[in-house]
C-alpha cells in the first residue's frame, strides 16, 4: 500500500505557530525596530497623557474650580456700562426691557462687549458656554428689580431677594465691590453665580446685576458624551494618526542610525580579518561620527603596529638563521675546507691518508646538507602545506628522525581545529625544540605529545638526552628564549624541566583556544 506524502499542514499547529512567533519576535528584536517601536510607543503615550490631561483640565475647570464664575463676573463688569446707559440721567425702564429681550437668546445671555485692547466696532461676546440663564436681575441701589429673567420669577418693581447662599456676593455688588473673586461663586447645585455693581459715568452706584447660570452640561452627560458622542472617536482618530506618524518618523530616523551602525560593523569585520586598510566613513559631528573617527585612528595605529611587529619578526628570524648557520653549517663548511686542504697536501705522497681526509670532508658535506634541509623546513609554515597541526607535526617528526637518526614518536589526543596563527606558533615551537634536541642533547629518542583539553592545548617534547642546568643554560642560539617569546605572544606559557644526565622536557600550553 502506497503511503500518502506528508504535507506541511500535517505538522502540529502549535509548533508551527511557535516557529512563526519566534521569527516575528526575532525580526522585531533588531535595533531599527526596537527604536521605531519605542518612538511609536512614546508618541502614543504622549498623546494619551496630553489628551487625558486636557480632559482632566476641562472637567476640573468646569465642575470644580471657580474659573467660570470669575469669567462670568468679569464679563458682567464689561456689560455694566451698557446697562448704565439706560439708568442715567433717568431710568429708561422700557428701553432696558427691550435691551434685555434682545440679548436673551434661547435662555442664553449673548452680550456684545467692547474689547479692552482695541477701539472702534471690534467686540467680544459674552459666550453662551457660560450656560443657561437660571435667574437674571437688574436692580437699583434700593434693591428693587428694574428688569429680570424669567419675568414671572423676577417681577419688575418688586424687591429682589437672592438665594441665601449667594446673598454675600449680591451684597458685595450693592456695596460697590469690584474684585471678581468677591463677586462670584459656585452654589450647591453646581450653578455659577455672579453679581457686579452698575456704576455711572462719575462712578456713582446705579444698581447691580445678579446672574445665576447653569452649566451647559453635567458630569454624567460629559461622560456619556465622551463614550457615546464624538469625543472618543475623535480622540481615537488622533491617536491612530499620531501612532502612524510616530511609526513612520521613528522608522526613518532609526533606519539612518542602523545604517551607520552597519557600516561600522562591516568595517570592524574587516579589521577582525586583519584588513586594517578599511576605514569607517562617517562625516557627521555626533557621537557615532566621533566614534568612527576614533576607531579609524585606532585601526591606523594597529596597522602601523602590525607592520612594525612584522619587521621586527623578520629581523629576529634573520638573526636566528644567522646564528644557526654560524653555529652549524659555517663550522661544518670550515671543517670541510680544512679536510680538503689537508688532502691536497697529502694526495701525492700519502694517497691513503688523503683519501681518508676526502671521505671525512664528504661526511661533513652531508651533515651540512642535513642542517640546511632542517633550516629550510623551518621556513615553511604548516598551514602552507594544507595540513592540520597534528599531521604537520607527524610528517615533520618523521623527516627530522630520518635526517638525525633519532627516534621520534608523536602522540595526538582529542584533536580539534585551531586558528591558523596558533597552529603556526606551536609548529615553530616544535621545530625549535627538535632543533635543540639534535644540536645539544645527544638523545636517542624523543616523544612529542599534543593534547587538546576542554580549556586549552598542551604540547610536550621529551628527550632522553644529556640534559642541562635550567638555571644556567649554555646554549648560544635563540633556543628557549625564542620558544618562550612565541608562546607568550600567543597568550600561553612555556615551562622547561631538565637535569644534567636525565634528559629534558619542554611543555608549551595555550588556554582559550576556541
Amino acid at each position: 500500500m502506497m503511503m500518502a506524502p506528508k504535507r506541511w499542514f500535517s505538522l502540529p499547529l502549535p509548533q508551527k505557530l511557535k516557529q512563526l512567533l519566534h521569527k516575528v519576535l526575532a525580526f522585531f528584536t533588531r535595533l531599527q525596530w526596537k527604536l521605531t517601536l519605542a518612538y511609536t510607543g512614546f508618541t502614543a503615550a504622549t498623546i494619551l497623557v496630553l489628551g487625558g490631561a486636557a480632559v482632566g483640565f476641562i472637567w476640573y475647570t468646569t465642575f470644580r474650580s471657580n474659573a467660570l464664575p470669575l469669567a462670568i463676573a468679569s464679563a458682567l463688569q464689561k456689560a455694566s456700562p451698557l446697562i448704565a446707559a439706560y439708568l442715567e440721567p433717568e431710568p429708561n425702564l422700557p428701553g432696558l426691557e427691550r435691551w434685555l429681550d434682545s440679548v436673551m437668546q434661547d435662555e442664553n445671555l449673548i452680550i456684545p462687549l467692547p474689547r479692552d485692547d482695541t477701539a472702534g466696532n471690534s467686540t467680544d461676546t459674552m459666550p453662551a458656554q457660560f450656560g443657561r440663564v437660571v435667574q437674571l436681575a437688574i436692580v437699583n441701589p434700593a434693591g428693587e428689580t428694574l428688569a429680570g429673567y424669567p419675568p414671572e420669577s423676577v417681577p419688575a418693581g418688586a424687591p429682589f431677594v437672592p438665594a441665601p447662599e449667594t446673598a454675600a456676593i449680591f451684597a458685595a455688588a450693592q456695596a460697590g465691590q469690584t474684585e471678581p473673586d468677591q463677586l462670584s461663586m459656585r452654589d450647591s447645585n453646581g450653578d455659577n453665580a455672579a453679581a457686579v455693581p452698575i456704576l455711572g459715568q462719575n462712578g456713582q452706584q446705579l444698581g447691580a446685576i445678579y446672574l445665576i447660570a447653569a452649566l451647559p452640561i453635567g458630569e454624567m452627560e460629559l461622560v456619556q458624551l465622551f463614550f457615546q458622542g464624538t469625543i472618543l472617536p475623535a480622540a481615537a482618530g488622533m491617536l491612530v494618526v499620531g501612532v502612524l506618524a510616530g511609526l513612520l518618523f521613528g522608522y526613518l530616523i532609526s533606519r539612518g542610525l542602523t545604517r551607520r551602525l552597519k557600516r561600522l560593523a562591516l568595517t570592524a569585520d574587516g579589521w577582525s580579518q586583519g584588513d586594517f586598510g578599511q576605514l569607517a566613513y562617517d562625516q557627521s559631528g555626533d557621537e557615532l561620527g566621533q566614534l568612527a573617527r576614533h576607531l579609524n585612528h585606532m585601526a591606523i595605529q594597529l596597522q602601523n603596529l602590525l607592520q612594525t611587529r612584522q619587521e621586527l619578526a623578520t629581523l629576529e628570524e634573520r638573526n636566528r638563521l644567522a646564528r644557526d648557520l654560524h653555529d652549524s653549517v659555517k663550522q661544518q663548511v670550515f671543517a670541510t675546507a680544512m679536510q680538503i686542504g689537508a688532502a691536497k697536501v697529502l694526495i701525492e705522497q700519502q694517497p691513503d691518508a688523503a683519501k681518508g681526509r676526502i671521505l671525512e670532508a664528504e661526511q661533513l658535506i652531508k651533515q651540512s646538507q642535513q642542517e640546511l634541509t632542517s633550516l629550510i623546513n623551518e621556513l615553511r609554515p604548516a598551514a602552507l602545506e594544507g595540513k592540520g597541526l597534528a599531521k604537520a607535526l607527524q610528517d615533520y617528526a618523521a623527516d627530522w628522525s630520518r635526517q638525525t637518526s633519532v627516534s621520534a614518536e608523536v602522540r595526538v589526543r582529542g584533536e580539534r581545529p585551531l586558528p591558523l596563527s596558533l597552529e603556526q606558533t606551536l609548529f615553530r615551537v616544535a621545530q625549535e625544540g627538535l632543533a635543540n634536541v639534535a644540536r645539544h642533547s645527544h638523545a636517542s629518542a624523543v616523544e612529542i605529545d599534543l593534547a587538546w583539553e576542554p580549556d586549552g592545548l598542551t604540547l610536550t617534547i621529551t628527550d632522553n638526552g644529556q640534559g642541562f642546568n635550567v638555571i644556567e643554560p649554555n646554549g648560544q642560539g635563540v633556543g628557549l628564549k625564542s620558544m618562550n617569546e612565541r608562546i607568550a605572544a600567543a597568550g600561553g606559557c612555556l615551562s622547561v624541566k631538565s637535569l644534567p644526565g636525565h634528559g629534558t622536557q619542554i611543555t608549551a600550553r595555550l588556554a582559550n583556544i576556541n
